[in-house]
């Protein structure tokens, strides 16, 4: 079988990371021919993980070259698609209704939405940001419905998903849990409590900044770890901020005592199943996240982590952890235990072969 993997970003990306590029070499393995191409430049894939954090002429600039990028670039796809016999979407739309025409020389399309990409992705609500989201809902529904089917990573996409396409299938991260492997612990005093993300997630770091400040007014041997976080301080403590690397991103994460992932309660964040938290508990670190249904689906409260809403419970957990190693032990067994069972690159790839050997396609 050959298949085209069609990414919105080169691997820099994480969701091209997650969603595509670790399943290659194992996919290949299996016996599979596997080409991917992505449907903006390394360059220009650089400044969408930059866009957050942009503002003015940059942020108008940065959508020009997307869309000029991204236009040219369905051409190579649509003229490339009928060498292949499964067409996989990661994210990707067309603009001017090409899909249309993708679809009459490929019909065999998978489109993997792991994200509510359908809506805004940024807080901003200026004419640019209202325009992008009317464009963009369209050519997601657009899509969905010339699919033969669909890959969501949680049930709240898969609500929405399901008013347009037939054939859904659920697979959560997926997380290599030989990379991401359990690290024992030293003794120490110090404990380490971190955070990873992008400019993106960023501002989500601000629903804790009262629990930072209680936190380290009460606990002296506390340190505060953020790796590839955007702009973010807290006057008057010091934060460790540590640049995110491919290389390093494992051997930092080891560094933390306990995980932390917050997000707020709204229809962009319901889309996501939180990439860190799963990273977290592949490595045994105990974590701490938002109590979201979401996360719900993957974590039970007190069982393989804690979930908190408000900052009363985000301090509550994080103190109980701090305190206690045995419970950071505990958690930490239970957390890797369901990434084993529920969201590792090996189960996952299994899933992923019987979607593209499904019966819905011609």
């Amino acid at each position: 079988m050959k298949v085209l993997f069609v990414t919105t970003g080169t691997a820099s990306a994480a969701a091209t990371r997650y969603r595509v590029s670790q399943y290659i070499p194992l996919l290949k393995s299996r016996g599979l021919d596997c080409d991917v191409f992505s449907i903006i430049s390394g360059f220009t894939t650089k400044y969408m993980i930059k866009s957050p954090d942009m503002n003015g002429m940059n942020r108008l600039a940065y959508y020009a070259l997307f869309l000029i990028e991204r236009f040219m670039r369905s051409w190579l796809v649509i003229f490339r698609s009928p060498k292949y016999d499964r067409i996989f979407l990661q994210r990707v739309t067309f603009p001017l209704r090409l899909e249309k025409l993708l679809h009459r020389l490929n019909p065999n399309i998978i489109f993997d939405i792991d994200d509510a990409i359908y809506l805004p992705d940024t807080q901003h609500n200026d004419p640019l940001t209202k325009l992008k989201k009317f464009i963009k809902e369209g050519e997601v529904k657009a899509v969905l419905k010339i699919s033969k089917c669909a890959i969501v990573e949680n049930e709240y996409i898969k609500e929405y998903v399901s008013q347009f396409c037939g054939h859904i299938y659920k697979i959560p991260g997926p997380i290599d849990a030989d990379r991401y492997f359990v690290k024992e612990k030293e003794d120490k005093k110090n404990i380490v409590v971190g955070w990873i993300g992008s400019p993106a997630t960023t501002c989500y770091l601000d629903i804790l900044n009262n629990v930072f400040l209680k936190l380290l007014q009460k606990y002296s041997d506390l340190s505060i770890h953020l790796i590839g976080a955007g702009k973010y301080s807290l006057p008057g403590f010091k934060i460790k901020k540590i640049p995110w690397c491919y290389d390093t991103e494992v051997a930092e994460l080891q560094k933390f005592d306990i995980g932390l992932m917050s997000m707020p309660d709204n229809e962009w964040t319901r889309g996501k199943l939180g990439c860190k938290m799963l990273q977290y508990m592949a490595l045994g670190i105990p974590t701490v996240a938002s109590d979201t249904e979401t996360n719900r689906e993957i974590m039970t409260n007190g069982v393989n982590g804690f979930l908190a809403k408000g900052e009363n419970e985000w301090i509550d957990s994080i103190s109980r952890l701090i305190e206690s190693p045995e419970l950071r032990r505990t958690l930490s067994l239970a957390g890797r235990r369901t990434i084993e069972e529920k969201c590792s690159l090996k189960k996952s790839v299994n899933s992923l072969l019987e979607v593209l050997s499904e019966s819905c396609f011609s």
